[in-house]
């Protein structure tokens, strides 16, 4: 299991040359809540929308990410205009208010949590704000069914109820 902040600014490197293919700036899922891709920035003076397909990541290693080869960028175009990142682009989710069928607010969406090995979604970090935050910490909600995503709030079945979060180790 790995969070969205812990891939976001890592570098991506190519095995088959070792050489840096750019820096990991956004997580983008599809509208299946399954990783799409990674938008990266890379070296260059012409900076583009682009991205690493899903299937072309080999490894979220602790300190970089690995692709098969320097070849894997892709421009992100209009087609792909359904893929929603987790901190950029016209459908992003942090910031977003979680809210219950019911019409509770559980909090904002702060962070992601994804299996790496096949790209589901199966958290989200919620915060209360700052002061919340640092008096009883984040929450976390388990993704047991998929989350309705629109453009002003992330919705929720009447059932989900966040729990204290536990951060994972980094071994």
């Amino acid at each position: 299991m790995r969070s969205s902040q812990d891939v976001i600014g890592l570098p991506v490197y190519a095995i088959s040359s070792g050489k840096q293919v750019g820096i990991v700036r956004d997580l983008l899922f599809d509208n299946h809540q399954q990783l799409f891709g990674l938008l990266v920035e890379s070296k260059g003076w012409m900076m583009r929308r682009r991205y690493i397909p899903a299937d072309r990541i080999v490894s979220f290693g602790f300190d970089a990410v690995t692709v098969d080869s320097e070849n894997v960028l892709e421009p992100l175009k209009d087609p792909h205009e359904k893929v929603v990142g987790v901190c950029s682009g016209k459908h992003k989710l942090k910031g977003l208010p979680v809210m219950t069928v019911t019409g509770s607010e559980l909090g904002r969406l702060e962070n992601v949590y994804f299996l790496e090995e096949v790209g589901t979604l199966i958290g989200y970090e919620l915060t209360d704000g700052l002061i919340t935050d640092l008096r009883e910490g984040r929450k976390a909600l388990r993704s047991t069914e998929s989350l309705t995503w629109g453009d002003d709030a992330l919705i929720v079945s009447r059932n989900a109820v966040p729990q204290p979060m536990t951060v994972p180790d980094r071994k």
